[in-house]
């Protein structure tokens, strides 16, 4: 008999409260700063997946046969802190028809280490600086847990991020394999695109329950502030037109 009802509800109950701590400093953030809380400045970017190393037994479509993959990126500071600051770099890659309905798809990476257990512990780079990317927190892939990896090709130094990198996975904390190679090409200009690996879940990939109850609070918040932001933009925009537009008083 299956116990992936009390599993996902035990999960659900851990990931609760430091989710809902992580939603709420999420939310005074964004207030703070008047902008997106988490990630609020980064480069976009448009590129080519080349699987070179198929792994069919994980179950994901994308990455189960050999060729080019179409995908759209976007590279961030995860504070936002000011330039010439350290921060956690993040990178979120799109499928355009990655998902089961045929829809977009997103995962989501963060700087971390790379060994068994660094690879779920994030780490901040220097200014100008670029290094190694995991998604992080483990997705369920054919009822395993899996973690991505990006690895940039080069020592890339400067306002942009590196235009190469080479997809990795592991099991567990497993030893990584190679999967293919992501080339982009970087922007200066960002995007006002959203990236988010629940709502836009990659077919074959399964998130935690607890990753789910982690993460989801910290993206309602982001959510709900860019929505407050764009309400205030619009109110402030119709009061000026108002104003243009009402007649001048007597002198």
């Amino acid at each position: 008999m299956s116990n992936r009802p009390a599993s996902h509800l035990s999960g659900l109950v851990a990931g609760a409260l430091p989710g809902a701590a992580l939603g709420a400093a999420a939310l005074v953030a964004g207030l703070v700063r008047r902008d997106k809380p988490l990630h609020p400045v980064g480069h976009h970017a448009v590129g080519m997946l080349s699987v070179t190393d198929p792994a069919p037994d994980l179950g994901v479509d994308v990455l189960a046969r050999s060729g080019g993959r179409p995908v759209e990126a976007r590279w961030s500071r995860a504070m936002g802190l000011p330039r010439g600051w350290g921060d956690i770099e993040g990178m979120a890659l799109r499928f355009p028809d990655g998902a089961e309905d045929g829809g977009a798809a997103d995962l989501l990476f963060a700087g971390t280490g790379s060994g068994a257990w660094s690879r779920y512990l994030l780490v901040p780079s220097g200014p100008g600086r670029f290094g190694r990317l995991t998604t992080l927190l483990p997705v369920r892939a054919a009822d395993r847990a899996v973690t991505f990896m990006l690895v940039p090709d080069e020592e890339a130094a400067g306002e942009l991020p590196p235009s190469a990198y080479t997809l990795h996975v592991a099991h567990a904390a497993g030893p990584w394999e190679l999967l293919g190679r992501l080339e982009v090409e970087w922007s200066a200009d960002d995007t006002t695109e959203r990236f988010d690996p629940i709502t836009n879940k990659l077919a074959g990939l399964e998130q935690y329950a607890v990753v789910t109850a982690l993460r989801e609070p910290a993206y309602v918040a982001a959510r709900a502030v860019t929505s407050a932001g764009r309400a205030g933009r619009r109110a402030r925009a119709a009061a000026h037109r108002a104003a243009r537009r009402a007649p001048a008083g007597n002198p």
